[in-house]
């Protein structure tokens, strides 16, 4: 049974203000229905811009935040050529703000001839001429508004803005309980690590920040581990048919080769487990070829001769025939 404190994590995204039916489908698409599974999509990146009062403060290359005023527009002579903003900064050096496909019209909306806007974007090169190619943002001074220098990046879905999920985990944090901690003082101390909750925060904030990540990933190490523990005492407590063979099919089964050293000792571990009361939990681990199957086969052999019955599940087609 689930803790109360753990309920608010495990609502519905569609609680969220502003998480209609439309946006929950695309959110589906990322295997987001619930609060904790927006909490655990982390970020994968983080773009920084610079803000410069002249295009001759930044490096091709460098994302930038400027103010531009267009003076003309330039468009090619065929719909896929692309439709060009010739601009200049505060010093008078120019620049090209480039838009490709269908967008003439929203480019020379968004950039009135003669008027200053704040362009948001990489600042790139096109043989002699710095270009700023699709800016992300173009916001007017007028408005009061700043442009972003720094985005962060998160796995997306056709639809769906990096921009929009920032705004949906800030939505969900004030929602997100402080639980009691469950790592050691001394691991914690060591490591440097911050509670939880502080944790996910710092990761959704800074992908770069590595520490954060370090203690997430050791909570989904420590409760896996956890969660094999509680198997393990579920299944001792469990009374289970010991099963002892007698060998009479495994000694009828005639093989062209000798089992290896190996082979030998782990069918002889398994047989020490299916004698006890307690059912067996065991992973094979091996190489391919290493000769698993047969291991299994022993022990399914073993099972027969016990009077019992043994089912074999194979991954693929071709391991079953």
């Amino acid at each position: 049974m689930r803790p109360a404190i753990l309920n608010p994590l495990f609502t519905e995204i569609t609680s969220i203000k502003g998480v209609g039916a439309q946006i929950a489908r695309l959110l589906e698409r990322l295997g987001i229905q619930r609060m904790v599974d927006m909490l655990f999509h982390l970020p994968i990146g983080l773009v920084e811009r610079q803000q410069v009062d002249r295009l001759d403060q930044a490096k091709v290359g460098d994302g930038v935040v400027v103010t531009l005023t267009a003076a003309d527009y330039r468009s090619g002579h065929s719909q896929r050529a692309p439709f060009r903003i010739n601009a200049y900064d505060a010093a008078g050096d120019h620049v090209s703000i480039v838009y490709f496909g269908r967008a003439q019209g929203m480019a020379k909306k968004l950039f009135p001839l003669g008027e200053p806007r704040i362009v948001v974007g990489r600042l790139d090169q096109w043989g002699d001429m710095l270009q700023i190619v699709h800016p992300d943002q173009v916001l007017d001074p007028k408005d009061g508004q700043v442009g972003r220098t720094r985005d962060i990046i998160y796995p997306l879905t056709e639809g769906l803005t990096s921009a929009r999920l920032v705004h949906l985990v800030a939505d969900i944090m004030p929602h997100v309980p402080d639980l009691p901690e469950w790592i050691e003082p001394g691991v914690l101390a060591r490591a440097g690590w911050q509670g939880w909750r502080q944790s996910l925060q710092a990761a959704h904030n800074d992908p770069r920040t590595k520490v954060a990540k370090d203690r997430l990933a050791y909570d989904e190490l420590f409760a896996g581990q956890l969660a094999i523990m509680l198997l393990r005492a579920a299944a001792r407590s469990r009374r289970g048919r010991p099963l002892h063979g007698d060998g009479r099919l495994r000694n009828a089964l005639k093989l062209p080769f000798p089992l290896t050293g190996a082979q030998q000792r782990t069918i002889a571990e398994i047989d020490g487990d299916m004698q006890q009361q307690t059912p067996m939990l065991r992973l094979l681990q091996g190489d391919v070829g290493s000769g698993k199957t047969l291991v299994a086969l022993m022990a399914m052999l073993g099972a027969i001769e016990s009077g019992a019955q043994a089912a074999l599940l194979a991954p693929t087609e071709i391991l079953a025939r």
